[in-house]
């Protein structure tokens, strides 16, 4: 299994592998595809990722994706500052909301 997952106060937190690569992307999709529950919030922690290319960026957005799709939303924390430029570079912390810390992106649930 690439990802941990722990659910506090009903919102999913999954803690994403160091790489997310075409290599696993296909382990990564697998392990997170039964933890996308409609309407589900969830927090993706990426405390631990020091290496993300296209292939994992799209699945990223493809569980954003479904889990909207279905009336729930997915935040992200713990960007380092390598991986928050790469988001800042393709947009895409327009489409997710991004926080520092697990606690805040727990906190902006309330």
């Amino acid at each position: 299994m690439l990802v941990n997952a722990e659910s506090v106060e009903g919102i999913t937190i999954v803690e994403l592998p160091e790489r997310i690569v075409s290599l696993n992307n296909r382990a990564f999709d697998k392990d997170l595809a039964p933890l996308l529950k409609p309407n589900g919030k969830m927090i993706f922690d990426l405390t631990q990722v020091s290496r993300l290319d296209s292939s994992g960026l799209g699945s990223i957005v493809a569980c954003l994706k479904r889990v909207r799709t279905d009336g729930g939303d997915v935040k992200l924390c713990g960007l380092s500052k390598q991986i928050r430029t790469l988001f800042e570079m393709v947009r895409l912390h327009r489409v997710f909301d991004i926080f520092n810390t697990r606690q805040e992106a727990l906190d902006s649930y309330k």
